[in-house]
């Protein structure tokens, strides 16, 4: 007795199904990353700063604590603390580096050495009970670092 029988398998797909979700998947996963890599390219030129504005607004900042500095409305100490949270806002909005707890060393590693310098600068006067230290000269620096300032190598 030769009975022939088709033995199906308890999970047997079409070959075509398979091919289309190996296709699906194909597709959303390159969907994905281009949406992914587009983001990014879009949030950039979303975020971008508009840097000429942006340093002459911090260039006037800077004048005017010169000013203050001058006409001795504020003394060294706390102008140096006025000028090291003038230059680390600028490098925030010019970067979007969160440049509030930034130290001396993260701006050397992140290529900024002049703003390496200017810190190293300003560290001694302004946590000492007594500030002393040329902040005109530093200031006459941070403008200088400012006006000099390009965005594409930061």
């Amino acid at each position: 007795m030769n009975i022939d029988r088709d033995i199906e398998l308890p999970f047997s797909y079409s070959e075509n199904l398979v091919k289309g979700l190996i296709i699906f998947l194909i597709i959303f996963v390159v969907a994905f990353v281009l949406d992914k890599l587009f983001r990014k390219k879009v949030m950039k030129i979303i975020n971008k700063p508009n840097v000429p504005k942006l340093k002459s607004k911090y260039e006037r900042k800077l004048e005017n604590l010169y000013k203050k500095v001058e006409s001795n409305r504020i003394d060294v100490r706390n102008g140096y603390i006025e000028l090291s949270n003038i230059v680390r806002e600028f490098i925030e909005k010019a970067t979007g580096i969160k440049a509030s707890s930034f130290s001396k060393s993260d701006a050397y590693k992140l290529g900024m050495g002049e703003l390496s310098q200017l810190m190293e600068e300003c560290y001694p006067p302004e946590f000492a009970k007594r500030g002393s230290g040329d902040i005109m000269k530093s200031i006459n620096n941070s403008i200088g670092i400012i006006r000099k300032w390009n965005q594409k190598s930061h």
